[in-house]
């Protein structure tokens, strides 16, 4: 059998580590709960596992089988313990390089043990953690150390993650701006997370993780655009605007000041700007100018950009302020 996940753990992992051993219980305890050995053994090896004490939670898969030859699903989750004893061998002799950690990711499927798998996560964080700027490591579809820290539930965790790739320039920069919606949602800060998703679709929302969001109001607004746009296969660079007209985005965050010339930024083209990029710095616009007592016609001009750029938004924004 393979040497163990302890001997080769490396530098990086030495201080505060989350794995240690585990102590087999006297077998004498076990005689007091008879009835209950499978349950408490197989608690026993969970334990283990948890610990990456893969040598040791193989003692108490023996101990099951052995008490209970036919228990199939034991011998099956034990094989498989086997298998990542000998597949943790292989991961240490090597250069444990991001190609190495991202294969091993790959490896983990849902058959194997909950314990096992938080304790794998665990050890590809710490292994991540110890390379230069992680922040910006991303392996598409979804490998980056602050989804890691999703399927770990340390939300808070994940928020830094996503703020410092973003600090650091990580592009695309919507797919983040919306991670760090997720994990702002999931810790149950609902209203910044809208504010981040709103700037995710401005930032581009072909580049956005769609499918996995976790505010479920961002797929129903999809699913609404979907059903209400002319053209649906044009909503998502739209999202933006549609979720302004469905009222669960606000234009608080970049909003024009009470400085008239601020405004006036607005009033032209920017380079390299798209459509619903504008149309939103246009809406931002109007809706400071319609509250305010500035010239009509600025008011006018920005409705006139906004019909421009999109007359069905534009019918539907006069509906929604009438």
């Amino acid at each position: 059998m393979s040497p163990d996940l302890f001997p080769w753990r490396g530098d990086n992992l030495t201080e505060r580590s989350h794995f240690r051993p585990v102590e087999t219980p006297r077998s004498e305890q076990l005689d007091l709960f008879a009835d209950n050995r499978r349950t408490i053994w197989l608690n026993q090896a969970h334990g283990a596992l948890g610990c990456l004490d893969l040598t040791g939670a193989m003692a108490f898969y023996d101990r099951i089988v052995q008490a209970g030859p036919d228990d199939r699903g034991i011998r099956d989750e034990g094989a498989l313990v086997v298998g990542w004893q000998e597949r943790l061998g292989r991961y240490g002799e090597s250069d444990r390089s991001v190609v190495e950690i991202h294969e091993l990711y790959r490896e983990l499927t849902a058959t194997i043990p909950s314990p096992l798998r938080i304790a794998l996560l665990e050890l590809m964080m710490e292994e991540i953690s110890a390379l230069e700027a992680p922040e910006l490591l991303f392996i598409p579809p979804r490998f980056h150390p602050g989804l890691l820290c999703f399927e770990l539930g340390r939300y808070d965790e994940a928020r830094e993650w996503f703020g410092r790739a973003l600090a650091a320039g990580i592009q695309p920069a919507g797919r983040f701006l919306a991670y760090q919606g997720d994990a702002l949602f999931l810790l149950g800060d609902r209203e910044e997370a809208r504010e981040l998703y709103r700037e995710a679709f401005l930032a581009g929302p072909l580049a956005v993780d769609l499918p996995h969001l976790a505010d479920p109001a961002m797929g129903e607004l999809i699913s609404h655009g979907e059903s209400e746009a002319d053209e649906p296969e044009e909503l998502l660079p739209w999202l933006a605007a549609w979720g302004w007209l469905r009222e669960l985005f606000t234009l608080e965050s970049g909003e024009p000041g009470s400085d008239l010339s601020v405004v006036h930024e607005f009033t032209e083209e920017g380079e390299g700007e798209t459509a619903p990029r504008l149309w939103f710095q246009y809406l931002r616009q109007a809706e400071f100018l319609r509250g305010s007592s500035g010239d009509d016609r600025e008011l006018i001009r920005a409705r006139r950009r906004l019909k421009e750029l999109n007359g069905e938004l534009f019918r539907r924004y006069m509906e929604k302020i009438k």
